[in-house]
């Protein structure tokens, strides 16, 4: 067909045969003034997206009814009356070990992290281990997210990643179910090892010596630990400093050992006991500093599991005279 046929149909202009002084400024669309302004008139809402039930274990999907459920939003600052937290020169990080199983429990990790901003401008570290729905974590503020390779592992989880990053002198480890009650007192910083609270063990189990076996000096801590001089560390969690950690790793191959081995909950029941074992042995602590908050029992509805809010949970400790730098939601999961 001859050129005059096509007279009236639209030619691409070949940009690259104009001079460049003479091209179009091609400008992208998030540059454009236009855009620009437009998304400063959008409102953050930090809104975690919840998923439908089902979605994860191939069910028929089934729609969440939203209004069963307080949709938490991430604080996207820090309360302008937060702080750093230092003592005697030491730098400390934040750690929440984070497992969410159903969708109502994005509320736990978020009001964790919202509890923390409200006091501190801390590094914090959220260690997600094996969530099983997904979400999303916001304009979250000085935070890393990481996700363990060690499906299962849970509080062992803070101390190894800890050992291994190094993101401060001493971390402040706790579950996506505890928060900041209020500001730590200067004497509650002051061990290198501080438990959260304590419990006295009731029971033995047959696990705990092959789990010791796995250790140096294993025929002492197994001998050790047949006597009642020890107390566990209730979920583990505890304001430890990071010689500590690398001095229980050196000594007795700890994290390294028991990361790869732990797996079921009973696995890390058994950890919260070897935890204490060895500290109480080496002599970090004792029966009358091991814990900042005291006995886990006395905790004002301990174990007794309700779906109850941060905010419920903090008016309990408030009306019980309960003086924690801690809170939990008991919420049985």
């Amino acid at each position: 067909m001859s050129s005059w046929a096509n007279r009236h149909l639209p030619r691409k202009r070949d940009i690259s045969q104009i001079p460049s002084e003479f091209r179009p400024q091609i400008v992208p669309r998030v540059n454009q003034p236009q855009v620009i302004q437009s998304e400063t008139f959008q409102k953050v809402a930090n809104e975690v997206i919840y998923p439908v039930v089902g979605e994860q274990k191939g069910k028929k999907p089934e729609p969440i009814d939203k209004r069963q459920y307080v949709l938490k939003k991430v604080e996207a600052h820090p309360s302008r009356l937060a702080v750093e937290l230092t003592h005697k020169n030491q730098s400390y990080v934040f750690v929440i070990l984070r497992h969410i199983r159903h969708t109502r429990d994005n509320d736990l990790w978020i009001s964790s992290y919202n509890s923390i901003r409200k006091y501190y401008t801390n590094k914090i570290v959220i260690i997600d281990d094996n969530s099983q729905v997904n979400t999303v974590n916001g304009k979250l503020v000085n935070t890393d997210i990481l996700t363990s390779e060690w499906n299962g592992a849970g509080e062992i989880l803070p101390y190894y990643y800890f050992l291994q990053y190094k993101w401060a002198d001493k971390m402040i480890f706790i579950h996506d179910s505890m928060f900041l009650n209020r500001p730590f007192r200067d004497s509650e910083l002051e061990d290198s090892v501080r438990f959260h609270w304590h419990f006295h063990p009731t029971k033995e189990d047959k696990k705990l010596e092959t789990y010791l076996s796995l250790l140096h000096h294993s025929k002492e801590l197994v001998s050790y630990a047949s006597t009642s001089k020890w107390m566990g560390c209730f979920g583990a969690t505890s304001i430890i400093g990071l010689e500590v950690i690398t001095y229980l790793e050196e000594q007795y191959a700890l994290f390294s050992q028991l990361t790869v081995a732990i797996r079921t909950r009973a696995d890390r029941e058994l950890f919260e006991r070897i935890l204490g074992i060895i500290l109480f042995y080496e002599g970090i602590v004792d029966e009358m500093n091991c814990s900042n908050v005291g006995d886990i029992l006395s905790y004002p509805g301990a174990f007794e599991s309700e779906h109850v809010s941060m905010e419920s949970a903090a008016n309990v400790l408030s009306q019980r005279n309960y003086d924690s730098p801690i809170g939990k939601i008991w919420r049985g999961r």
